[in-house]
């Protein structure tokens, strides 16, 4: 289990702090920052099919792991609010303030085979619905989580070929368009594509890291060895 979720990659998201600027602009300015580090990840369109095509697999694929992350997130926080943890509570919480709920009608269990984990009841006749609700999230939460590290591993791939090429792709670029206004723009899309690229491969390796701090958590609560 323990090659399944190692060879994960520390980021740090802090945000400088923002001196000699009044609150309001400070905020603003953050929450412009953090919307473009955060944000969808859009392909613009660099005249070569084939690159354009790349990007576009590239942003889809990114794309849908922020959603899957966000999924995983959400789930945790309605775990969270469900039994009234605190924010920074993780699973083990959670799990702990279940069993205690429904300690008088029900065994309650983690299972893990893999990366599949769920929330075992028993008897699992006439569950309650809260507690029904909370195996639904679990089964959600599980079905994120592994999406998260499944595209992290294709995302890297995808991405390393391009960034591996820059200048290539670039003198690629400037080929297909006779027009200098023309190259211009599609010389700026192509860096703007690249950066959006290395903002990508950044936070995929943040996902794939919090998703694998999860997997961990599940492996430990339900007695199997990380």
């Amino acid at each position: 289990m323990h090659s399944l979720f190692s060879s994960i990659v520390s980021t740090d998201s802090r945000q400088p702090l923002l001196h000699g600027q009044p609150q309001s602009a400070r905020q603003s300015r953050t929450a412009h920052e953090t919307s473009h580090r955060n944000g969808r990840f859009i392909a613009r369109h660099v005249g070569i099919p084939e690159l354009d095509q790349r990007f576009e697999d590239v942003a889809e694929m990114f794309n849908l792991q922020q959603g899957h992350r966000e999924a995983m997130v959400e789930c945790l926080n309605t775990l969270r609010h469900r039994y009234h943890c605190l924010n920074g509570d993780g699973l083990s919480e959670c799990l702990k303030r279940i069993k205690e709920e429904h300690a008088g009608t029900h065994h309650i269990s983690l299972h893990m085979k893999g990366y599949d984990f769920s929330l075992a009841v028993v008897p699992n006749s006439e569950v309650p619905a809260k507690l029904h609700s909370s195996q639904e999230s679990i089964r959600a939460l599980c079905q994120a989580s592994k999406a998260i590290v499944a595209a992290a591993t294709k995302l890297q791939e995808m991405i390393g070929w391009l960034t591996k090429a820059e200048e290539q792709l670039s003198n690629q670029v400037l080929q297909v368009a006779p027009a200098y206004q023309e190259q211009r723009r599609l010389e700026d899309n192509l860096r703007e594509n690249l950066q959006q690229c290395h903002r990508a491969r950044e936070l995929s390796s943040a996902y794939r890291e919090e998703a694998g701090k999860l997997l961990n958590e599940v492996a430990l609560l339900s007695g199997v060895n990380p």
